[in-house]
């Protein structure tokens, strides 16, 4: 009856230590999506140098979430191939595209935004300086957001390629 029990136990702690990290993870990339929708949003008109920054990043925060709700139903036949797996490709390259869109609207503008010799155009100063500006939370939030989202794209392809190799190529 000991013995019953501990197994018991082993399972729950595989369990736990499988299931945790799993659920962190979910909920740290929906805190992530609302966190871009929210920054966004609230900074909707803060960036008058590029005016699709914040829209870059609500549709970069629902995105996800749509593509995920939507797509998850495969076949009923147990075949891989079915509206979800069309609708998962569709999604990542949607993401794909909208990710490389957001790199060309932010990088350029961040680095001239946050450098030293930034200044301002004002009634005095008129020679090397900008009008037009951003908010500098959105325009560094951006940029940190085009960055890890580049690592999670590139985590991505690598897993996906890894799948590919393992299914097609015998490995």
């Amino acid at each position: 009856m000991g013995k019953g029990k501990a197994q018991i136990s082993d399972y729950l702690n595989i369990a736990l230590v499988v299931l945790c990290p799993i659920a962190f993870f979910i909920l740290a990339s929906f805190g992530y999506g609302v966190a871009k929708i929210v920054m966004g949003s609230v900074h909707f008109n803060d960036c008058k140098i590029e005016t699709l920054i914040p829209v870059y990043l609500i549709v970069s925060g629902v995105s996800p979430v749509l593509f995920t709700g939507f797509c998850c139903k495969d076949n009923d036949d147990g075949s891989s191939c079915g509206p979800g797996t069309v609708c998962g490709i569709i999604g990542f390259l949607f993401n794909l595209s909208w990710l490389i869109c957001g790199s060309v609207w932010v990088c350029p503008n961040y680095k001239s935004l946050v450098t030293d010799e930034f200044r301002q155009c004002t009634e005095n100063v008129t020679i090397d300086c900008l009008e037009e500006v951003c908010n500098r939370s959105l325009i560094t939030f951006a940029f940190a957001t085009v960055i890890i989202d580049w690592m999670f794209m590139s985590v991505w392809i690598c897993f996906m390629l890894y799948l590919c190799c393992k299914l097609f190529g015998g490995y």
